[in-house]
């Protein structure tokens, strides 16, 4: 297998990312997203991270997530999305937006400000693609592809976990 892994050879890669399109990539600094960071960058894709900060209780400091990438070789911009988040939350409030009247949902509202926060910042950057870490195990993939299709459906959205030559 070449030093690249051999994803340059992805047809769904080439798909999304053409003429050197640049790659947004939400990152949380976990092996996921570090994973796909180096393995786009070695395919010779240009990469930028961005992760959001919402005021996360487990992130002790969200700018760690950028010394977490580092060796990745790739930039990240950490973006400050407290006020939004607590908008949302807010509005959530003021719906009663609960599961079965059970827990609030409190994980839609954040990924949804979440993509719309780093999609505009991605923008401003020059990116034409986001990609994400989210595998298949949850709701998080989808909730980013379909965010990203109602708020800039020009934007194209790359699932590197859905990609064999990835998981390769």
């Amino acid at each position: 297998m070449p030093a690249n892994g051999g994803l340059n050879e992805s047809p769904i890669l080439k798909k999304y990312v053409e003429n050197g399109d640049v790659v947004g990539i939400c990152v949380s600094g976990g092996l996921d997203s570090k994973t796909v960071a180096l393995r786009l960058r070695l395919a010779g894709v240009k990469v930028k991270c961005f992760t959001a900060d919402i005021g996360q209780p487990d992130e002790e400091d969200v700018n760690d997530v950028v010394k977490k990438m580092a060796p990745c070789g790739v930039d990240t911009v950490v973006v400050d999305l407290k006020d939004e988040i607590a908008e949302g939350a807010i509005e959530a409030v003021a719906a009663q937006a609960m599961y079965d009247g059970g827990y609030w949902q409190s994980t839609g509202i954040g990924r949804y400000v979440t993509a719309r926060g780093l999609l505009a910042e991605m923008k401003k950057h020059g990116c034409t693609v986001l990609s994400h870490g989210a595998t298949g195990r949850g709701n998080d993939q989808v909730r980013f592809e379909r965010y990203v299709n109602v708020i800039d459906p020009s934007f194209k959205v790359y699932a590197p976990w859905r990609d064999p030559v990835l998981l390769e």
